[in-house]
Protein backbone atom coordinates (compact mmCIF):
# COMPACT_ATOMS: atom_id res chain seq x y z
CA UNK A 1 0.00 0.00 0.00
CA UNK A 2 1.05 3.43 -1.16
CA UNK A 3 1.04 6.26 1.96
CA UNK A 4 -0.53 9.49 1.23
CA UNK A 5 1.58 12.36 1.37
CA UNK A 6 -0.38 15.18 2.41
CA UNK A 7 0.71 18.49 0.25
CA UNK A 8 1.03 22.13 1.58
CA UNK A 9 -1.10 24.01 -0.33
CA UNK A 10 0.95 27.89 -1.20
CA UNK A 11 -1.18 30.65 -0.19
CA UNK A 12 -3.60 31.93 -2.96
CA UNK A 13 -1.87 34.94 -5.35
CA UNK A 14 -4.85 36.77 -4.16
CA UNK A 15 -3.84 36.66 -0.75
CA UNK A 16 -0.46 37.82 -1.57
CA UNK A 17 -1.12 40.76 -3.26
CA UNK A 18 -3.74 41.60 -0.46
CA UNK A 19 -0.61 41.43 1.77
CA UNK A 20 1.65 43.79 -0.18
CA UNK A 21 -0.80 46.17 0.13
CA UNK A 22 -1.54 46.02 3.22
CA UNK A 23 2.33 46.13 3.77
CA UNK A 24 2.41 49.21 1.64
CA UNK A 25 -0.21 51.03 3.16
CA UNK A 26 1.26 50.44 6.38
CA UNK A 27 4.82 52.34 5.52
CA UNK A 28 2.54 55.09 3.76
CA UNK A 29 0.72 55.67 6.93
CA UNK A 30 3.71 55.52 8.89
CA UNK A 31 6.34 57.50 6.89
CA UNK A 32 4.11 60.33 6.22
CA UNK A 33 3.29 61.04 9.81
CA UNK A 34 4.75 64.23 11.89
CA UNK A 35 7.30 63.19 14.45
CA UNK A 36 9.12 64.94 16.96
CA UNK A 37 12.89 63.68 17.98
CA UNK A 38 15.01 65.02 20.32
CA UNK A 39 18.50 64.82 20.30
CA UNK A 40 21.75 66.18 22.20
CA UNK A 41 24.75 67.17 20.19
CA UNK A 42 27.84 68.77 21.48
CA UNK A 43 27.96 72.42 21.30
CA UNK A 44 31.73 73.26 19.21
CA UNK A 45 32.52 77.04 19.30
CA UNK A 46 34.22 78.69 16.60
CA UNK A 47 34.99 82.35 15.44
CA UNK A 48 35.95 84.26 18.23
CA UNK A 49 35.29 87.60 19.04
CA UNK A 50 38.18 90.25 17.80
CA UNK A 51 40.65 89.84 20.53
CA UNK A 52 39.45 87.11 22.11
CA UNK A 53 41.71 83.98 22.54
CA UNK A 54 39.36 81.29 24.03
CA UNK A 55 35.72 80.44 24.91
CA UNK A 56 34.15 78.45 27.68
CA UNK A 57 31.20 77.48 27.49
CA UNK A 58 28.47 76.57 31.02
CA UNK A 59 26.92 73.52 28.94
CA UNK A 60 28.96 71.02 26.76
CA UNK A 61 25.68 69.17 25.43
CA UNK A 62 22.70 70.69 24.09
CA UNK A 63 19.17 69.19 23.06
CA UNK A 64 17.42 69.80 20.32
CA UNK A 65 13.73 69.20 19.14
CA UNK A 66 12.97 68.69 15.01
CA UNK A 67 10.11 68.03 13.54
CA UNK A 68 10.27 65.70 11.03
CA UNK A 69 7.99 63.60 8.48
CA UNK A 70 8.78 59.82 8.60
CA UNK A 71 11.74 58.98 6.58
CA UNK A 72 13.65 62.25 6.84
CA UNK A 73 15.07 61.86 10.89
CA UNK A 74 16.56 58.77 9.21
CA UNK A 75 18.71 60.98 7.24
CA UNK A 76 21.25 63.53 8.26
CA UNK A 77 21.59 65.34 10.52
CA UNK A 78 19.85 62.91 12.29
CA UNK A 79 21.67 59.42 11.43
CA UNK A 80 25.15 61.03 11.71
CA UNK A 81 26.82 59.43 15.51
CA UNK A 82 28.88 62.39 15.94
CA UNK A 83 26.69 65.21 16.47
CA UNK A 84 28.01 68.45 16.84
CA UNK A 85 26.38 71.90 16.50
CA UNK A 86 28.55 74.75 15.65
CA UNK A 87 28.12 77.98 17.13
CA UNK A 88 29.73 81.16 15.69
CA UNK A 89 30.64 83.26 18.98
CA UNK A 90 31.33 86.46 16.83
CA UNK A 91 27.82 86.15 15.35
CA UNK A 92 25.93 84.82 17.97
CA UNK A 93 27.09 88.16 20.44
CA UNK A 94 27.20 90.51 18.16
CA UNK A 95 23.54 91.88 19.22
CA UNK A 96 24.85 92.01 22.58
CA UNK A 97 27.06 94.84 25.03
CA UNK A 98 30.80 93.69 24.50
CA UNK A 99 31.30 92.04 28.23
CA UNK A 100 32.90 88.92 28.42
CA UNK A 101 29.62 86.72 29.90
CA UNK A 102 27.08 86.62 27.25
CA UNK A 103 24.11 84.52 28.29
CA UNK A 104 21.09 83.26 26.13
CA UNK A 105 17.96 81.86 26.68
CA UNK A 106 16.66 78.57 24.78
CA UNK A 107 14.47 80.72 22.68
CA UNK A 108 17.54 83.02 21.61
CA UNK A 109 19.78 79.87 20.97
CA UNK A 110 16.74 78.31 19.21
CA UNK A 111 16.27 81.92 16.64
CA UNK A 112 20.42 81.50 16.21
CA UNK A 113 20.31 77.85 15.11
CA UNK A 114 17.02 78.25 13.11
CA UNK A 115 18.88 80.78 11.22
CA UNK A 116 22.41 79.02 11.40
CA UNK A 117 22.49 75.88 9.72
CA UNK A 118 18.93 74.01 11.03
CA UNK A 119 16.13 75.36 9.33
CA UNK A 120 12.62 75.49 9.77
CA UNK A 121 12.93 72.04 11.39
CA UNK A 122 14.18 72.57 14.08
CA UNK A 123 11.59 73.51 16.72
CA UNK A 124 12.74 73.89 20.14
CA UNK A 125 16.30 73.59 22.55
CA UNK A 126 15.16 71.41 25.11
CA UNK A 127 17.81 72.01 27.98
CA UNK A 128 19.78 73.97 29.04
CA UNK A 129 17.35 76.88 29.85
CA UNK A 130 20.14 79.19 29.31
CA UNK A 131 23.50 78.68 28.19
CA UNK A 132 26.27 81.25 28.69
CA UNK A 133 29.56 81.51 26.80
CA UNK A 134 32.68 83.20 28.93
CA UNK A 135 34.93 84.74 26.51
CA UNK A 136 38.56 85.77 27.25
Amino acid sequence: MSEIKPKLKLPSFAFLVCLAIATASWFIVTFSKDYKVTLDYKIQCYNLPEGKTSVTVSDSIISLTFNQKGLRYLMKPYSTKEKVVSISVADLVKPKNKVTVYSFSNREICEFLSHHGFGSELVAVESPEVLTFYVR
